[in-house]
């Protein structure tokens, strides 16, 4: 039903990061114009993209309002977010294609209507908060449109739409030699592994380690193919990143 979509990293300053991953060799693409971007994305031609944001002090102040919002499962991954260490810091799903055309149709018919995955999840017994439709602007001006769901109890993947519209490249070249993301591994807390399950179904990105001495999952490590250099641990920013 769901698979990897991208592994997102928090970081305290995205014009540094994309400065020092270009340094690393790859090749990064602003989330909106870079003078105003609290994102950037390091895409591959297939499989799944890293995501690096960071969260500025004066938008944890819209944190409170928003859960109310949108309810409290999301008012708490936004917290969560918001107070985690630079790193890995959460692991997004999305719908398989299949899942895509059969969905309901309504107001959102363009890919992002999560309705029929949302009741889904909700029967298997995982929190969740309201839909979410995010949007923002490339640097290019090209609009783009997005639906994303959390889920709870907080460390467990949360769930999102396509973009609309496919931003993912056709053609993309990092001159480190990267080519994909070909595994994450995450440490599973071992009371969330039913509801984990319930997510990512042995999605064939992830690798699982089963702990019962953590109180929430989180992603540990990403392995990526093709890479033809070393990667200075100083220049990521947190992430922990293994040539495979």
């Amino acid at each position: 039903m769901l698979k990897c979509s991208h592994i997102l990293c928090k970081v305290d300053n995205i014009s540094q990061v994309v400065r020092d991953y270009e340094a690393l060799g790859f090749t990064m693409q602003w989330g909106s114009a870079p003078n105003r971007a609290n994102n950037a994305l390091l895409w591959f031609e297939q499989g799944p993209f890293i995501e690096f944001f960071q969260i500025p002090k004066p938008l944890t102040y819209f944190i409170r309002p928003l859960g109310l919002f949108y309810g409290q499962v999301a008012g708490r991954r936004w917290s969560y977010w918001a107070k985690a260490a630079s790193g890995w810091c959460d692991l997004a799903l999305e719908p398989e294609e299949q899942d895509m055309e059969h969905t309901q149709r309504g107001a959102v018919d363009d890919g992002r209507d999560l309705t029929v995955i949302k009741e889904a999840i909700d029967q298997a017994g995982v929190a969740t908060s309201r839909v979410i439709h995010g949007r923002r602007t490339r640097p290019d001006g090209q609009k783009v449109k997005y639906s994303l769901f959390a889920t709870e109890p907080l460390g467990l993947p949360f769930v999102v739409s396509t973009y609309d519209p496919p931003q993912r490249p056709l053609r993309i070249t990092h001159p480190n030699g990267a080519r994909g993301v070909e595994w994450v591994k995450m440490e599973v807390a071992e009371h969330q592994m039913d509801s984990f399950h319930a997510l990512s179904q042995n999605d064939k990105w992830l690798r699982v380690d089963i702990s019962s001495h953590i109180r929430h999952t989180k992603v540990m490590e990403v392995g990526l193919s093709g890479l033809c250099q070393t990667l200075d641990s100083k220049l990521l920013h947190g992430a922990v990143i293994t040539s495979v």
